[in-house]
């Protein structure tokens, strides 16, 4: 049956994809995704606005829908609002709808806390000012930023590129930064949670993705502690947790 484990709520600002498909490729059996969009459309600031909106009645019509945690996804968005948004938007959450959330930035935060990361670099899709955007952001909890580099990819066909040209994108930024410890792929709507474990082994480096770091605090929160095998170090750690 359907979500009869858990049920994870998620808050997208666009089309709910990419994300889906990878996260059921590593949820263990009985967990279920329940996912709203905010219908953003492109990277302009105003749709930004648009999509931020919209959380408190999407959180609190999640939560009338019985579902045990809520995650608010679009790194852009939280970052574009300065510094400590991520746990104002987080206590919004919560107030709405009565259950405990996260969003994408402070999943990534926590994640690479767990990994242990110092100095990381980031391999995005995103255009030069939103890339910028998330390392200053990062910077500014105390992560050293190696590298930061965007592959301005349209908003609407984060979708394309598969997983072989993210990994050849990633790694070569892993290349270039040699000195960084964590590699960190934002964006659930491109295809990078699949190439983690590979980017893990082939540069010796533990990747954060930005799908497995949301999925790994849900997890955590939830007391899911299953054995997830393929899918990089990050929610193999679940395991051992």
């Amino acid at each position: 049956m359907f979500g009869w484990r858990k049920r994870i709520g998620y808050i997208a600002p666009t089309v709910i994809e990419v994300l889906a498909y990878e996260f059921y490729r590593f949820a263990p059996e009985g967990v279920g995704l329940v996912g709203v969009t905010c219908g953003i459309d492109d990277w302009r600031p105003e749709e930004f606005e648009k999509g931020l909106a919209q959380v408190r009645s999407f959180a609190a019509y999640l939560g009338s829908r019985g579902v045990d945690y809520i995650i608010h996804g679009g790194g852009p968005l939280v970052v574009a609002r300065g510094k400590g948004y991520e746990e104002e938007i987080v206590r919004e959450i919560t107030q709405a709808s009565g259950k405990p959330a996260t969003t994408g930035v402070r999943s990534a935060m926590e994640a690479m806390r767990a990994a242990g990361s110092k100095r990381v670099a980031i391999a995005s899709p995103y255009p030069p000012g939103h890339n910028k955007a998330m390392a200053d952001y990062l910077a500014s909890f105390g992560f050293e930023i190696v590298a930061a580099e965007g592959a301005n990819v349209p908003f609407k066909d984060l979708q394309k590129p598969t997983p072989h040209e993210v990994y050849a994108f990633a790694s070569a930024v892993a290349t270039r930064a040699r000195d960084a410890d964590t590699l960190y792929l934002p964006c659930p709507q491109w295809q990078g949670a699949q190439i983690v474990e590979r980017l893990e082994e082939d540069t010796g480096k533990a990747v954060i993705s930005y799908t497995h770091a949301n999925f790994f605090c849900a997890f955590r929160q939830l007391e899911i502690g299953a054995k997830i095998v393929g899918h990089g170090k990050l929610l193999g750690s679940l395991a051992r947790a």
